[in-house]
């Protein structure tokens, strides 16, 4: 996990980058990055429904989002049924142990997001003017 600071540097430098820019190039970037960015508040509102995963899926963590699914779904099941309520209660307990930490570092989660969508922006609008010759 990136602290802070560190979270910081990295977008200071990406936004250095990034106005380094040809106008053209520039105006690409930032109509995909304000496209991909994700809002912590966001976030942090899916969060709240942990169990779901519906935090993850909102940063394209499709895997992680499915698991969680995945595993809520077993263990109301097993808490329906009669003879297995305490292995549903265990496995809640477990997602939840697990994903109380999205909960308390959903800032930095979504700020490393955002930094790692700056920079596939940048290599994006990089590739695409390398591969456009100029006129």
């Amino acid at each position: 996990m990136f602290s802070e600071k560190e979270l910081n540097l990295e977008e200071t430098e990406l936004r250095e980058l990034a106005s380094l820019l040809a106008p053209a190039q520039l105006a690409d970037y930032t109509r995909m990055e304000q496209s991909l960015r994700k809002r912590p508040g966001t976030y942090a509102a899916l969060n709240w429904f942990f169990l779901l995963g519906l935090h993850h899926f909102y940063l394209r963590r499709w895997p992680r989002g499915i698991l969680d699914v995945l595993l809520t779904s077993i263990a109301v099941y097993a808490l329906l049924t009669a003879d297995s309520a305490t292995y549903g209660s265990a496995l809640l307990l477990a997602v939840a142990i697990i994903e109380v930490p999205q909960l308390l570092n959903y800032e930095h989660l979504v700020h490393s997001y955002n930094n790692r969508m700056m920079r596939h922006c940048l290599r994006r609008v990089s590739r695409d003017s390398a591969a456009t010759p100029e006129r």
